[in-house]
């Protein structure tokens, strides 16, 4: 199978995908109990003003007129109108998603700096103390809930040592007196492009916590994973033949093994970055970091449901496009890959 033809059907794959969790969106979010244009029309409507809503929105229509409206809307694009905030949801995710990424992209480069390359030692050395402390560490990282887990990173670096803020994407003064110039939504980025060195740092002061938070469950799986794959590749033969060579530890363990033990990880990294974006729902509301979480939390408890199927779907797309990037990344380490 060549690489086009391997990636043509991991397209056509991840389009069904797709498709099927925009139906199943779409017709479940509309039998949730509510009255969307009665929130749409605000406090305290009259009936004639709810029922007017109704036909303004297109909610007299049948289901499934209704679906192919929505489904038109979302090939030009648009993702509809918040019928809490009447604002266009296009313009809230342009605000919100970026600063979710750039919290998930922080968390998930931490685990694998840090739990790639633990995996590979505790894998080197099975059934050491240091075996047995990263078996620990990472059952505590997949196991321990986030939101205990950031209540007590604040107590600790917040509240008892005052090393990290509480909570925010960027303090006050740093927001009045270096303002961001908004370019790609992610702050680092932002700063660093305007050499706003200033705002850089600050915001990098509050990144740290929640992201060290948002790390833990990608942090054990990388470990868990990388330790298996790795205590594989050292069993087989081409190893043997390394060490009988004379190659260094360092060689046999980085260069050699770890070519073949990282893909397993790779994959479950990956499916980790989705999780870590719907798993940075709590993390954000305990940190008031202004993210898709907060954005989506607000709109469940209003019954607001094109946000719901908005946030849904860029969720879903952004799952896609990182197991594609996860499945390419394979196939070219790995060409017996595109066979499968």
């Amino acid at each position: 199978m060549t690489a086009i033809t391997f990636l043509l059907r991991r397209l056509s794959l991840s389009v069904f995908v797709f498709i099927g969790v925009l139906i199943l969106t779409f017709f479940v979010s509309r039998v949730i109990p509510g009255n969307p244009a009665a929130l749409y029309a605000g406090a305290r409507p009259r009936p004639e003003q709810v029922e007017a809503i109704k036909v303004k929105l297109g909610l007299d229509k049948p289901l499934h007129e209704q679906f192919l409206v929505y489904v038109s809307d979302l090939l030009d694009g648009d993702l509809g109108e918040s019928y809490h905030s009447r604002r266009s949801i296009n313009t809230d995710l342009s605000i919100f998603l970026p600063a979710t990424l750039e919290l998930v992209i922080a968390a998930v480069f931490i685990a694998l700096l840090v739990g790639i390359p633990i995996g590979v030692l505790a894998g080197a050395y099975p059934k050491s103390a240091f075996d047995y402390a990263t078996r620990l560490v990472a059952i505590a990282g997949v196991s321990v809930p986030s939101f205990w887990l950031a209540l007590i990173a604040q107590f600790i670096f917040f509240s008892s040592l005052g090393w990290l803020p509480l909570g925010g994407r960027i303090s006050r003064d740093a927001s009045l007196f270096y303002p961001i110039a908004a370019q790609t939504g992610f702050y680092l980025v932002d700063a660093a492009v305007s050499s706003n060195w200033d705002a850089f740092f600050d915001a990098l002061h509050h990144l740290i916590l929640p992201a060290l938070v948002l790390s833990a469950y990608p942090l054990g799986v990388a470990i868990r994973m990388t330790q298996a794959s790795m205590i594989e590749a050292l069993a087989e033969n081409y190893i043997t033949s390394a060490r009988a060579a004379g190659l260094s530890q360092r060689v046999i363990l980085f260069k050699l093994a770890l070519k073949n033990a990282i893909m397993p990880a790779l994959t479950v990294v990956g499916l980790s970055f989705a999780y870590s974006i719907t798993g940075a729902f709590l993390v954000e509301t305990i940190f008031s970091w202004p993210g898709v979480g907060k954005y989506v939390t607000e709109a469940v408890l209003n019954v607001d449901f094109p946000v719901i199927i908005a946030v849904t779907l860029v969720v879903t797309v952004v799952y896609i496009l990182v197991n594609l990037a996860v499945d390419l990344l394979q196939a070219l380490l790995d060409p017996r890959v595109r066979l499968g």
